[in-house]
């Protein structure tokens, strides 16, 4: 213990002689730590306890209830909703048979809706939140931030979002599209969705609402099966604190959040690497400016046990440091930001936590991260000559062949290991996978560094200095070029993760995104023969960057739309579909449907013009005009599609839907077929659509019901562009634009990437840093031959742009072709579940790549620029 507790005083006594040294050291460590010490809290403080998960959606009360369906249904002991069983008919819905199935509770309605308002821009689609706030069982579902709730069916409270949208202001007037006029008394906020446009007003204000009841009556999980038999779905306080067994569950609903979270955690694993290269980078670089001094205490009789010590000791300094600094600043940076995180999430914070047991972990992984990048350091001047040291000279010019092909292994067991992992889903693999290849990355820096210099014969002095010297220290540029490496490979996986996830949502539209579906707000379950007038169409020309519009119907049956589709032929039918099954299958169906071909892509659900999701598919009724946009055509395809429909056929994107130039048409998952001559483009879509003509309908024995009128844009619309057509269409119809949705998960990647995207700059400003100042001496030499104060800057520029784009074109290889990768096997471990989900896009987010390439080099050889002083004083070089 003495020996430790002297070798500690030497380490913080050499902490303090160099300062600013010191702190670049603890600052490579200090970053990452900060930045997981703030995801942790914002992460703890985001994610709702049940009691705040229920006074959000249910106030102080037991349950909410609502009763959509008259027969039996099921649902998810976390949701609201349900999914009805067949089409058994019970009693209609009624507060007073409710009353009779909870006796004894007391019934407060709270309603749903959606109501066009006039903005400044227009008219825009506000949805609408109908409870009493008076009532003290509504407390925590809405929060009144001025004024008072509404009290009578002409006030209304609005969100900020609203206010900013329609102009009005508190204590003015609110004016709906259809006239009526209301008194604005109240500024109120959803704590789950901030950028909402909403209205809240009493109960019974707005028409056709979905209404649900606050009951007083504790539900426990049996209650809440018995009340799904009579089509009743409840969210309870009880069950939200006691979540029923997988077993006691319905068997219908699988976990299906388990693969995001895995990346999540994917990520967080990568940060933690990349804190230890880090590390493992300044580390190695203060022991080579302190080997001097290490190589004093072995010429004065200093055993290697006792150098070892020392640079351990540095690590446990530097690591508490680090620990102490980093996780203050990132408790600070998140209780300091919280409003700003709010809105960019959107929700506000369950509560103001700070995920104890995660800040006691980090710092005490600080500390070890901070130990262990010292041992490399620490082996190594243990070992160094003494001689060579105290001389001054540069100890290592060449890599040893042993360290490029060990690290050529790693990065070969990575790849292997990442793949079998990525298939089998398991993300421990995949971690160890990234960790493997980092580190083989890691020991091929010092060969490539040999390389480059080799290649700068052709280059200009400065930058054929600075890779010469690269070359030469590589125990000091190597750990700097990993550092930035790190930084960089984490920042991009989080990248292209995003991007590949906002186009898996994007394949889900049978469309694209910024489409715009114009609808009649009558209901859709009544069947409306009336087409939609042309002004409709003139209207979204006007308003929208529209490139075609075109009216779609659908086929009417039973007086209503019944939203068709077409069939496969018998003998390619998928036997565990649910228009055969006519229900979810069983897990043992579903690795039968693996097993058959006729299976795959079945049961995939996708959306339809905006607002209508089916797993089957879509049948429209349109003119042949509109087939090019809607199926996506090439122009040499288009004439035989028109021509097709122009001769009473269907016309299906998916040409295994045709047999014999016939196709099956189907009204719904418990009807007949209907035989009908058909025709199949050449290529298979994303989603399954099908077309056919007015007249086509006729002949078939339908009538045809007004659907939506649907137009393809140049760009995504604005919400002012959008306002301003449901202005110009009056109070009859209802717009709609297809826009990216962006789920927790992918706010949750976000942040993460937006906090890998600062680390990547601060270690590289930070590694870059170290270098330059261990490479200070060099300058000096320089200014003492003669060397003008312009070329001290360009070889300042050039070590750092060399470090920099090294790393980051290292960085960049390295983080988008494991991200490619993982994505790719991940696809492939698709191929073990059904129905099988939408297939991730490899595609690369390129403003990224180039951001890795071009900006983080600049970034430092900008700071270089500004720290490196023109003048230099001369130092003695022993």
């Amino acid at each position: 213990m003495n020996a430790w507790r002297a070798a500690l005083r030497i380490a913080w006594r050499e902490a303090r002689r160099s300062r600013g040294r010191s702190a670049l050291v603890v600052a490579l460590i200090l970053v990452p730590v900060a930045a997981l010490s703030f995801t942790a809290v914002v992460f703890d403080s985001t994610n709702l306890t049940p009691t705040e998960d229920a006074a959000r959606r249910m106030g102080t009360s037991e349950a909410l209830i609502s009763w959509p369906y008259r027969g039996p249904v099921i649902q998810q002991p976390t949701r609201d909703s349900a999914i009805p069983l067949g089409n058994a008919e019970g009693p209609d819905p009624s507060e007073e048979r409710l009353k009779a199935l909870l006796p004894g509770t007391k019934l407060i309605p709270v309603e749903r809706s959606g109501v066009n308002i006039r903005t400044t821009a227009g008219v825009g689609r506000a949805g609408v939140r109908m409870l009493d706030l008076n009532d003290p069982l509504t407390k925590g579902m809405i929060t009144v931030l001025e004024g008072r709730p509404a009290t009578t069916n002409t006030e209304i409270a609005l969100s900020r979002k609203a206010m900013t949208r329609t102009g009005a202001q508190l204590g003015g007037s609110l004016t709906t599209e259809d006239g009526r006029t209301f008194t604005v008394v109240g500024v109120i906020e959803d704590p789950n969705r901030l950028d909402d446009t909403t209205v809240v007003a009493l109960p019974g204000t707005f028409d056709q609402a979905d209404r649900s009841w606050l009951a007083t009556t504790p539900i426990d999980w049996a209650k809440v099966k018995e009340l799904n038999k009579s089509g009743i779905a409840v969210l309870s306080r009880t069950v939200l604190h006691n979540l029923p067994s997988a077993a006691d569950s319905y068997p219908q609903f699988p976990d299906s959040g388990e693969l995001t979270a895995d990346i999540l955690v994917l990520v967080a694993g990568l940060a933690v690497l990349e804190m230890s290269l880090l590390a493992g980078s300044a580390m190695a670089v203060g022991a080579r400016r302190r080997k001097r001094d290490l190589a004093l205490i072995s010429a004065v009789g200093g055993a290697p046990t006792h150098v070892r010590r020392i640079v351990l000791a540095d690590g446990v300094v530097v690591g508490v440091l680090a620990a102490l600094g980093g996780v203050a600043l990132g408790v600070l940076a998140a209780v300091s930001t919280r409003p700003l995180v709010e809105w960019i999430l959107t929700e506000r914070f369950g509560a103001q936590r700070f995920f104890p047991a995660a800040l006691a972990g980090l710092a005490l992984l600080a500390v070890i991260t901070g130990v262990l990048s010292a041992l490399v350091p620490a082996w190594i001047s243990s070992r160094q000559d003494v001689v060579t040291a105290l001389a001054g000279r540069r100890g290592i010019t060449r890599s040893r062949r042993r360290w490029l092909i060990l690290g050529l292994i790693l990065i070969a067991a990575g790849i292997t290991t990442g793949i079998f992992s990525a298939i089998s889903m398991q993300v421990v693999g995949i971690l160890l996978a990234l960790i493997l290849a980092e580190v083989g990355l890691v020991l091929c820096t010092p060969a490539l560094l040999g390389l480059l210099a080799k290649a700068g014969r052709w280059l200009p002095v400065a930058l054929r200095i600075a890779l010469r010297d690269a070359s030469r220290n590589r125990t000091a540029a190597a750990p700097a070029i990993s550092a930035v490496m790190a930084a960089v490979i984490g920042a991009l996986i989080v990248s292209v993760i995003l991007t590949s996830q906002g186009e898996q949502d994007a394949a889900r539209i049978a469309g694209n995104m910024g489409d715009v579906s114009v609808y009649r707000l009558d209901d859709l379950s009544k069947s409306n023969t009336t087409t939609i007038p042309p002004s409709v169409a003139t209207a979204i020309r006007n308003t929208m960057p529209a490139a075609e519009t075109h009216e779609i119907k659908l086929l009417a049956c039973d007086g209503g739309p019944c939203f068709a589709h077409i069939r496969p032929p018998a003998d390619r039918e998928c036997p565990y579909s649910l228009d055969v099954l006519l229900r979810e299958p069983t897990e043992a169906e579903e690795k039968s449907a693996l097993a058959d071909q006729r299976c795959t892509g079945v049961n995939r659900a996708h959306r339809y013009f905006g607002t209508f999701t089916s797993p089957h598919g879509f049948l429209a009724v349109v003119p042949p005009e509109a087939a090019k946009s809607l199926l996506h055509l090439q122009p040499d395809d288009v004439p035989a599609a028109e021509t097709a429909l122009r001769d009473g056929k269907i016309v299906v994107n998916d040409p295994n839907l045709v047999s014999n130039n016939q196709v099956l048409l189907a009204t719904g998952t418990r009807s007949t077929t209907i035989p009908a001559s058909g025709h199949a483009t050449p290529q298979r879509q994303k989603a399954p659509l099908a077309l056919m003509t007015e007249e086509t309908a006729k002949s078939l024995g339908f009538k045809v019901s007004t659907f939506t009128m649907y137009a393809t844009t140049t760009r995504m619309p604005t919400e002012s562009e959008q306002d301003a057509l449901t202005a110009a269409l009056g109070g009859e119809y209802e717009v709609h634009v297809d826009r990216p949705t962006e789920s927790d998960d992918q706010q949750a990647l976000g942040i993460l990437g937006l906090v890998a995207g600062i680390i990547t700059l601060a270690a590289t400003a930070l590694a870059t840093g170290l270098a330059a100042a261990d490479g200070r001496k060099d300058l000096t030499t320089l200014a003492a031959v003669g060397a003008s104060p312009s070329l001290r800057k360009l070889l300042s520029l050039s070590q750092a742009g060399v470090i920099a784009g090294t790393g980051g074109f290292l960085g960049t290889a390295a983080g988008v072709g494991s991200a490619l990768a993982l994505l790719a096997a991940l696809n492939v471990g698709y191929e073990n579940h059904w129905p099988q989900p939408e297939l991730n896009p490899l595609t690369i987010p390129w403003p990224n790549v180039l951001i890795s390439l071009l900006v983080v080099p600049a970034v430092a050889m900008l700071g270089a620029a500004l720290f490196t002083r023109s003048r230099l004083p001369i130092e003695r070089r022993e």
